[in-house]
C-alpha cells in the first residue's frame, strides 16, 4: 500500500501533502510536528481522524480515495471504477483500513514508525543475520541449497517406500554405529594377533636378555607391556563403539541389531535396493548438513533461506563499508555499530513490506539525528535503493539528510518537501 496524498482540513484551512511513490523527505520538522504528522497518517488509515483524507494505491494497483468528513460517515471510493467500496473496510469500530491488515492503530504506529530511540534499541538484535552476512555469500547459499536439495531427496525417497525422513535418519544412525562396532572389533582382532606374537616373543626373550645384558631384558619387558596396552586400548574402542550402538538401538526401540532388523523397518532393511537408495540419500544429507553447520553453526537453514534478502542486504552494506573505508574513521561509531543499525533498517523494511500481504509505508521519525556524520551517507544510500517496496516517508530536521535529499531529488527518485523561505 502506498499513500499518494494526505489532505488535512483544519477549519477554513486545508493542508495537502503529496507523497512520492518511493521516498519522500519532509525537512524542517521539529519533534512536535513529526509526532503530529505520524499521528495523522496512522489515524487516517485507522479511522480515528475525522477531517483527514487519503488517496492510496493498493499493491494490486487499485486506487482508493478515503474521505473522512468532520461530520458524517466516512467513505472509500474506487477511483478508477467510480465505485463506493466502503463496505470492504467497515468494521465494528467504523471504516478502518488497518483492521483488514490485522493491525490496530497502536500496533500500526509501532510497526510503521521508526525513531532514533527505536533504531538504537533494536540494533543489538540480529546476531544470526550478522553472522551469515559476514560469510562468503556464494559459499553460504550454495551450502544452503545443497542441504535443502538433500533434505528434499531424502523426503522423496522415504515417502516412496512408505517411510519418513526420521526413519531414514534413525536407520542411518544405527547402520553407522553398527559399522563402527564391526570395524572396532576387526581392529581388536588384528591387534590381539599382533600383540600375542609380540608378547610371546618378549616373554621368551626376557630371561636370556636379562642374563646376557640387563638392558635387553628391560627392552623385552617394555615391548610386552606396550603390547598389552595396545590390546587394552583396542578393547576400549570396541566397548565405546558397542555403547554407541546400544544408544542408537535404544532410540530406535530395539535391544539388538538383529531385533532392529525385525522391527517395523524390517521390510525396508530386507530389500537391499531400497536400503541402499535410502542410505545413499541419508548420507548425502548428513554430508550437506555437516558442511552447513561448519559455516553457520546452529542457525537453521530454513530460517536463513527465509531471511535471505535481509542477510544479503547486510552483506552488501558490509562490502560497501569496506570499499568506502569511512565507517571506521571515528571511534564513536565503529563499523560494527553502523552495520547493526543498517540491519535494523533492513529488518523494519522487510516487516512493513509484508504486513497483511499488502504492506504499509514506513515512517522514519528522524532516526539518524544522533549518528556520526560519516555514517549517514551510506545508510541514506541504502534507504534510497530500498525505497518503493515499501514506500518511505522521512520526517526530519537534520540538515545532513536534507542536503542529501536535495541532490537525490534531481534524479526524480525521491521528492523533498521543505519550508519555503520567509
Amino acid at each position: 500500500m502506498r499513500v499518494e496524498r494526505l489532505v488535512i482540513e483544519a477549519g477554513s484551512n486545508t493542508f495537502t501533502l503529496d507523497l512520492h511513490p518511493r521516498l519522500t523527505v519532509v525537512a524542517g520538522m521539529g519533534r512536535v510536528e513529526r509526532e503530529s504528522l505520524v499521528g495523522e497518517l496512522v489515524g487516517a488509515l485507522g479511522g480515528s481522524r475525522p477531517g483527514v483524507h487519503l488517496e492510496i494505491e493498493e499493491r494490486s494497483g487499485r486506487h482508493l480515495a478515503v474521505f473522512r468528513p468532520p461530520t458524517g460517515a466516512p467513505r472509500v471510493v474506487d477511483v478508477d471504477r467510480a465505485t463506493d467500496v466502503t463496505a470492504e473496510f467497515t468494521t465494528a469500530g467504523g471504516c478502518d483500513l488497518l483492521a483488514r491488515l490485522g493491525l490496530s492503530s497502536r500496533s500500526a504506529r509501532q510497526a510503521m514508525r521508526l525513531s532514533a530511540a527505536d533504531l538504537v534499541a533494536s540494533s543489538h538484535r540480529g546476531e544470526s543475520v550478522q553472522t551469515l552476512a559476514g560469510l562468503d555469500q556464494t559459499r553460504v547459499w550454495r551450502a544452503a541449497e545443497a542441504l535443502r536439495r538433500a533434505e528434499g531427496d531424502l523426503t522423496t525417497e522415504a515417502e516412496a517406500i512408505g517411510s519418513t525422513p526420521e526413519d531414514a535418519a534413525m536407520i542411518d544412525e544405527v547402520e553407522a554405529r553398527h559399522i563402527a562396532l564391526e570395524q572396532a572389533a576387526d581392529d581388536l582382532e588384528r591387534t590381539r594377533r599382533r600383540t600375542f606374537r609380540l608378547g610371546g616373543a618378549s616373554a621368551v626373550g626376557i630371561i636370556p636378555g636379562s642374563l646376557l645384558a640387563g638392558a635387553f631384558g628391560l627392552l623385552f619387558a617394555a615391548v610386552g607391556l606396550a603390547s598389552v596396552a595396545a590390546s587394552l586400548l583396542a578393547r576400549a574402542k570396541v566397548s565405546k563403539a558397542a555403547k554407541a550402538e546400544e544408544r542408537a538401538l535404544a532410540e530406535a526401540g530395539a535391544s539388538s541389531y538383529l531385533g532392529f532388523q525385525l522391527q517395523r523397518v524390517n521390510g525396508l532393511l530386507g530389500n537391499d535396493t531400497r536400503r541402499k537408495a535410502l542410505m545413499d540419500v541419508a548420507g548425502a544429507r548428513r554430508q550437506a548438513l555437516a558442511e552447513w553447520q561448519q559455516l553457520a553453526g546452529d542457525i537453521p537453514v530454513e530460517w536463513a533461506v527465509t531471511n535471505r534478502d535481509e542477510i544479503q542486504a547486510v552483506s552488501q552494506l558490509r562490502r560497501e563499508a569496506d570499499a568506502l573505508g569511512s565507517l571506521g574513521a571515528t571511534p564513536d561509531c565503529p563499523k560494527d555499530t553502523a552495520t547493526d543499525l543498517a540491519h535494523v533498517l533492513v529488518s523494519r523494511l522487510a516487516e512493513v513490506r509484508s504486513i497483511g500481504g499488502e504492506g504499509v509505508p514506513l515512517l522514519l521519525d528522524d532516526p539518524f539525528q544522533q549518528l556520526d556524520p560519516a555514517v549517514k551517507p551510506l545508510l541514506l544510500e541504502m534507504l534510497g535503493r530500498s525505497a518503493g517496496e515499501p514506500q518511505i516517508v522521512f520526517l526530519t530536521e537534520d540538515e545532513d539528510v536534507a542536503s542529501w535529499a536535495r541532490l537525490e531529488a534531481l534524479t526524480g527518485d525521491l521528492s523533498l518537501i521543505e519550508p519555503a523561505p520567509a
